[in-house]
């Protein structure tokens, strides 16, 4: 094996493979593989960190479960009676159902009683004043009082 010379790119650029693709270069890209695969063997500690790396990743990835327990699984599907499950969450759901339009409704009234008292509540009532300063604008004048302690207003 001849040494060949390697710049810190092309160092950073391997470990950043060997950390995406892992130790063995036949899983890489072919084009990663022609350009940088050579020189993974020219550093023995990238490659050494790179396969620690897959060492780590395939213990955790390894399934950790009895060998029967697909067929286990599988077996208690088999004997299930489908039908009657989904008949009996069917009754048990009906008095629910039934309810549903009357909690509708309810719904419906408490949102009108609700938005009754929130725009009674945003409406001012008009002052005295601002009537009178409107019925002046408007050309009124004011006459007096009538009998009924009401303003009277004329035209000029």
């Amino acid at each position: 094996m001849s040494k060949v010379a390697m710049s810190t790119e092309q160092m950073n650029r391997l470990r950043e493979i060997c950390d995406a693709y892992g130790a063995d270069s036949a899983r890489w890209p072919a084009e990663l593989r022609e350009q940088y695969g050579p020189l993974l063997d020219d550093v023995p500690e990238i490659r050494n960190e790179a396969e620690m790396l897959d060492g780590f990743l395939n213990a955790a990835t390894a399934p950790r479960m009895a060998e029967d327990l697909e067929r286990r699984v599988l077996a208690q599907f088999d004997n299930a009676p489908i039908a009657v499950g989904w008949i009996a969450r069917l009754r048990r759901s009906l008095p629910r159902i039934r309810l549903a339009p009357a909690g509708l409704l309810a719904g419906i009234g408490a949102m009108g009683v609700a938005s009754g008292i929130v725009s009674a509540s945003a409406q001012t009532p008009v002052p005295p004043e601002s009537e009178a300063l409107s019925y002046i604008e408007n050309g009124l004048t004011f006459s007096g009082l009538t009998d009924e302690e009401t303003l009277q207003w004329d035209e000029d």
